[in-house]
């Protein structure tokens, strides 16, 4: 049986709404990323504190949780769409994981961003990872959640 686990960051809620989700349709485990530092409550204040880190390539330091890679076949990332790219939590958990060989199933919540640029960022940071088509979550598909989720999970087969 394929073991999968399901990590991801929510800064609002949206991201971990979707995780939970795929977690109710698929099973396997739950991994939240959580930052160090919190990330402002207001959007705009986020909006300067994301901007700086990457004008500046740095990635937020994330609270170390022991998770043994090894164990899962399948890998199901979610992460919200922050000026067009995966949001730098996400980012810095994939930095500090070996996720070759991995299938890596990739989801991601936006207000209106497309996830083309996010996939990208993905095939650069997971380049010897089997990374399948992505979930695209946005305040139009939302409220459909279940029903998008199934679709994407009935169509990549994981």
């Amino acid at each position: 049986m394929v073991k999968s686990i399901n990590v991801y960051y929510s800064l609002t809620g949206n991201t971990e709404a979707v995780a939970e989700e795929i977690h109710k349709q698929v099973d396997g485990e739950l991994l939240r990323i959580e930052t160090l530092e919190s990330y402002p409550e207001v959007y705009d204040d986020v909006l300067a504190v994301v901007r700086s880190q990457r004008n500046d390539n740095e990635l937020p330091e994330i609270i170390s949780k022991e998770v043994d890679l090894s164990e899962y076949d399948s890998i199901f990332i979610g992460a919200p769409i922050w000026f067009g790219q995966p949001a730098l939590p996400v980012e810095k958990w994939i930095s500090e994981n070996d996720l070759s060989n991995k299938k890596i199933y990739p989801f991601f919540t936006s207000g209106s961003s497309p996830i083309n640029e996010s996939m990208a960022r993905y095939k650069d940071l997971l380049n010897q990872s089997n990374i399948s088509k992505g979930l695209e979550i946005t305040s139009s598909n939302n409220s459909n959640l279940s029903n998008v989720v199934e679709e994407w999970l009935t169509e990549i087969k994981p």
